[in-house]
């Protein structure tokens, strides 16, 4: 039942996922293909008549409107008109004038004369308009055109770019700084009127949130009649352009509709002025973003219900486009959320079928699961590993699984059901006489063993439990007690813990043998050993006269020397011996680093191969005591300090140092100008008989116990053993004690 419930729930979690993943690969597509471009749009339509701004004042309109045209009666106006309102609003203090006026060359020069003495009064105030358009509209081709004011009026004056460019939907939602004209950067009229010109060619989106009817404006012909109060006109900056229908300059714009040329550039020139120029946020962020609501909305649809995860939804939504709201009125970034809607829709309507659905299939599910639990039941008992017989209280067996038929050696087709546990297994009841008594048999649930012949003829010996159930009864049926026998072959475990145990047996045996046989040893060489270093010290020396002929003194030596060498050994082996065996104890006491130091380099100074070597001792200044064994400290630094000469070159360094370092720890150093160690061989140095040159024709001799006793009696210091070293430069050993081991004026307790 709960490996079928489990099997639901994977099977959920299965759908569930497959969903998450159909929902993000439309989402992804959808986006991808563009189609949520209108949405986008639309959203930020919404988000700008949300948040209304005011313009900043600094810029006026003069525009040439209906009355305009009509009071002057002609188009396009005389040159001279244009000189008398550029004048005008220079007088009045206006700050830069911008025409939005295509301006060719009149066919009256005088009339243009005017215009250019006007523009060379304004002194480098006025930026001239520049656009590109098709050199043949309606036509295939696409071939453009440049098209700027006169050369003569250029003279004095600044050339602008006024282009707009409609997107797909026919309406103007962005402008530029400016664009490229072959090699040159032509700024926007905008950008240059609100003194922020950079050589971006980006296009950013205009902020259409800015108030329409808070942009300044003047008639033309107000200008041109000297009727405008000239207050309305200092320090402004300026745009002059047509506004009036019948000029054709009609642009069709987000949230304010059909606006004038000159309006636009007044738009674009609030939103660089005001630094609102708004930046939509890329692709990848809208994915991300997507894939983050995806995620977040699928984490949550198994936590809580139906009703509230769509109110959630709702609620992720809102919250959503309120935070882009926000994020655009902050910093003009205009957050793309509609692929974050689009997948919390397909979310909602994903999670209401699927809730309907499993409503749907958890009643077929539970029906399904009643119908296939006995099947299970017996499929389980059928292949299960152990043997299992079940009986009833008259101990009548009513199953018995295949492992069962396999261990008593039963055949595979022979009807059991109804027999007598006791015709299966005769052991039983002589073994295990109160199984068949029924009240005790309910306290029969702890594991025994019995021996037993199966029919095959083979001893077994297996090891069981009995469980007693209780089966429901059906209507007017009373329950039923019932009884399962769980067990299983162990005769091959019990022979190999049999083995086991004698081989067990068989090692302490050789171990106690081996630990008397030392023991035994320490004295049976020692002995003799000690007698032949002594008399041979004695004939080397010549105590009792001379030996007739210098070559027995030399063998006497010899004698001596090999004699101490074996003894040496002997003694590295019972103590490694000792160690093992757990009998080693440490004999503490507070130490001097550096009078051990002179003390060991005393002992060496008898070695002939020290007498060629330069030893060194380094301690470090006010260096605490160290907690040790003083025999163990000194055995340690002098196999060290062996090794160190015994490796090095005639006429080399030898240094013993030790310093604290930065955890309190005394740290021990030997350091040669030796051969070297190869790097694969530093991990297996401490190894008892271990030697780098293990060959029988070596050149330095060792039984490869020495570093192996420095490596026991370091763990017995609670420290360890290291080594650094390169082949052809040397060697350095570090012992490094644990801080227990350092004794100094603030710390002297001793190590438990």
């Amino acid at each position: 039942m709960i490996d079928h419930a489990a099997g639901i729930a994977l099977a959920g979690a299965m759908k569930t996922w497959l969903q998450t993943g159909i929902i993000g690969c439309l989402a992804l597509l959808i986006t991808l293909l563009g189609v949520m471009e209108p949405i986008e749009r639309a959203l930020l339509t919404m988000r700008f008549s949300l948040d209304t701004r005011q313009a900043s004042g600094d810029l006026v309109v003069v525009q040439i409107d209906a009355r305009t045209i009509r009071d002057i009666g002609v188009w396009p106006f005389a040159r001279s008109d244009h000189a008398q309102v550029i004048d005008h609003l220079r007088e009045a203090g206006a700050s830069s004038i911008a025409l939005d006026i295509e301006l060719t060359r009149s066919t009256d020069d005088a009339d243009n004369a005017i215009l250019v003495a006007a523009l060379e009064r304004a002194g480098g105030q006025i930026i001239l308009p520049s656009f590109i358009q098709l050199a043949s509209a309606g036509q295939e081709s696409k071939d453009t055109i440049r098209t700027e004011p006169a050369g003569l009026f250029l003279t004095h004056a600044w050339l602008a770019n006024v282009n707009v460019y409609p997107s797909s939907d026919g309406r103007i939602w962005t402008m530029t700084y400016g664009g490229w004209i072959g090699e040159e950067f032509r700024y926007s009229l905008a950008a240059t009127l609100a003194g922020r010109a950079k050589r971006d060619a980006r296009a950013f989106y205009v902020d259409y949130s800015i108030d329409l009817t808070t942009i300044p404006r003047l008639s033309y012909i107000d200008i041109l009649n000297g009727t405008v109060d000239p207050s309305l006109i200092e320090g402004k900056q300026i745009i002059i352009g047509g506004t009036a229908v019948e000029l054709g300059d009609q642009l069709n714009l987000p949230v304010v509709g059909v606006v004038s040329g000159p309006v636009l550039q007044a738009l674009a020139f609030e939103t660089i002025y005001q630094h609102r120029e708004i930046w939509r946020t890329s692709l990848p962020v809208s994915l991300v973003l997507a894939l983050f609501t995806l995620l977040l909305l699928s984490w949550g649809r198994s936590r809580t219900s139906l009703s509230f995860y769509i109110f959630g939804v709702l609620l992720f939504c809102a919250t959503a486009e309120g935070a882009a709201i926000m994020v655009q009125r902050l910093a003009a970034v205009s957050v793309d959320t509609g692929s974050i809607l689009l997948v919390a829709t397909c979310m909602g309507i994903a999670v209401t079928m699927s809730e309907l659905d499993k409503r749907h299939t958890q009643v077929a599910h539970e029906r399904i699961e009643k119908e296939n639990r006995g099947r299970m039941l017996a499929r389980v008992i059928q292949d299960s590993f152990d043997g299992l017989i079940i009986f009833d209280e008259e101990r009548c067996v009513e199953g018995v699984n295949a492992a069962a038929r396999k261990i008593l050696a039963l055949e595979q087709d022979l009807v059991l059901d109804g027999s007598a546990l006791i015709e299966l297994i005769p052991e039983w009841e002589k073994n295990h006489p109160l199984v068949w008594n029924a009240e005790a048999s309910n306290g029969a649930d702890e594991l025994q063993e019995l021996a037993l012949v199966n029919r095959s003829g083979s001893e077994l010996v297996i090891e069981f439990v009995i469980t007693r159930s209780v089966l429901d009864g059906v209507g007017n049926e009373a329950t039923k007690p019932i009884y399962t026998l769980t067990f299983r072959d162990i005769t091959k475990r019990r022979r190999a813990e049999e083995e086991r145990d004698v081989a067990l047996q068989e090692a302490i045996a050789a171990n106690t043998a081996k630990t008397q046989f030392l023991a035994n040893m320490s004295h049976e060489l020692r002995t003799p050993l000690n007698a032949i270093i002594g008399f041979s010290e004695i004939m080397g020396q010549q105590l009792f006269g001379p030996l007739g002929s210098e070559q027995y003194v030399g063998y006497a030596g010899d004698i001596e020397g090999s004699g101490r060498h074996l003894l040496s050994i002997v003694n590295d082996i019972l103590d490694v011996s000792r160690i093992e065996t757990g009998e080693f104890v440490l004999n503490e006491y507070e130490l001097d680093v550096d009078d051990l130091f002179r003390a060991v380099h005393r002992l060496a100074e008898g070695w002939p191969a020290t007498k060629e070597r330069n030893i060194i001792i380094d301690v470090e200044d006010g260096l605490p005591e160290l907690w040790a064994d003083e025999r163990l400290f000194k055995q340690m630094v002098l196999n060290l300090l062996s090794n160190a000469v015994k490796f090095s070159a005639p006429g080399s360094t030898v240094t013993l140092s030790a310093s604290l370092n930065t955890n309190n720890c005394i740290v021990v150093r030997v350091k040669d100008e030796g051969i070297g160690i190869p790097e694969e061989c530093l991990p297996k140095l401490t190894e008892a008989f271990y030697q780098v040159d293990a060959t029988l024709e070596r050149e330095f001799e060792g039984s490869g116990l020495g570093l192996t006793l420095v490596h026991q009696h370091m763990e017995l210091h609670g420290g360890r053993l290291t080594f650094e070293s390169e082949v052809g430069t040397g060697t350095t050993a570090i012992l490094v004690f644990p801080t227990e081991r350092t004794h100094s004026s603030e710390l002297r307790s001793q190590p438990a």
